[in-house]
């Protein structure tokens, strides 16, 4: 497993945070878990070693939220 954490803009509310953590949740195969901040603007993601941070990335913007990689480990 790897933990990859985003910086994701345009978040205004809890709802917005659930939207996102859902999509990665239910939409993104190899994705085990999302935890997004509305208040820090980042959504952390643990999943499996081969899943692109790119596919999370896009899958966060195409929700409606514009998203950057900005650690992985």
């Amino acid at each position: 497993m790897i933990t990859h954490v985003f910086d994701v803009e345009g978040m205004h509310c809890a709802s917005c945070g659930l939207l996102i953590d859902e999509t990665l949740e239910d939409e993104v195969a190899g994705v085990q878990r999302a935890e997004t901040s509305v208040r820090k603007g980042r959504t952390v993601v643990t999943a499996e070693d081969e899943v692109d941070p790119a596919v999370i990335a896009d899958a966060i913007t195409a929700a409606g939220y514009p998203a950057v990689l900005t650690t992985g480990n």
